[in-house]
């Protein structure tokens, strides 16, 4: 039988600790970049992500607004349809 090396367990665990940071990472950048584009405010936005996430952040997404596009009119599905 092959034995695992010694630094395989510590290698595991830095390998899943830099998916997780970068996972992180990625949830700020994607708030701040949403809340521009809404209008708000970028670091409140993802301080109030960051201080309740993961409940915050589901919520966000069922719960969002509409972009403030005065240009756009509303969104209506039959617009949209490609029948």
């Amino acid at each position: 039988m092959h034995e695992i090396p010694q630094y395989s367990g510590p290698l595991i665990r830095l390998i899943f600790l830099a998916g997780v940071l970068g996972l992180f990472a990625w949830t700020i950048r994607v708030c701040a970049v949403d809340a521009r584009y809404r209008g708000k405010s970028p670091r409140l936005d993802t301080l109030l992500v960051l201080c309740s996430f993961p409940l915050i952040l589901i919520l966000w997404l069922l719960l969002h607004p509409d972009p403030t596009n005065p240009n756009d009119k509303e969104f209506c599905l039959t617009d949209r349809r490609g029948q």
